[in-house]
Formats: C-alpha cells, structure tokens, sequence
C-alpha cells in the first residue's frame, strides 16, 4: 500500500503554479489528467485558456500544450527535477526544450 501512495506522489508533483517567463501557468489534477491554466494579474486561473492536458505515462507526463504563436496544440513530455518543469515540446519532426520554474 505505501509503495502505491508513493507513485502517486510522484505523478502529483507537476500539481504547483510554473513561471513560463512570460506568464504563470497553474496545474492541478482532474480525474486522471492533469491541466494547466494560465493566471491572470491578480493570481486567478483562468479557466476560458487550458495551456496543458496531459497524462502520467512510465515516468513522465505526456500530452498537449498551447503553442500561442502558432496558434495550435503540439505535443509535449514533462519532467520535473526538482522546482524546475522540462518540457519537450515536439512540432511535427521539430522539438524544443523549455524549462519553466515553480514558484514558491
């Protein structure tokens, strides 16, 4: 039983709010997925814009993200190492690392 409360530490530990460096992105978990809203101004998640949708496969989280400049979902794997989210974000045979950080 421990051994399962655990893993499931270790899926819930993207659950914080990120600075991507231009915004504040807030995950939580629903369900089974966890998403990613940004926050407005005032720190309030804005739940009309969902940044990330993403599942906890074999270590890491896997799924979608917003790309704002291209206006479309990409796909993308995350880590987090220590306060730090990596995300490989892949465009058709394209990948960008970003590296976004937890706020305290």
């Amino acid at each position: 039983m421990s051994c399962h409360l655990f893993a499931q530490d270790k899926e819930d530990r993207i659950i914080a709010v990120w600075d991507t460096g231009e915004a504040k992105v807030d995950i939580y978990k629903s369900d089974k997925m966890y998403i990613g809203h940004p926050l407005n101004s005032k720190g309030e998640r804005n739940d009309k814009i969902e940044v990330l949708n993403l599942k906890y496969k074999e270590g890491k989280w896997v799924g979608k993200i917003y790309s704002k400049k291209r206006g479309k979902l990409l796909d993308v794997k995350c880590k987090v190492e220590d306060d730090k989210l990596l995300l490989e974000v892949t465009a058709r045979f394209i990948s960008t690392n970003l590296q976004w950080s937890q706020v305290k």
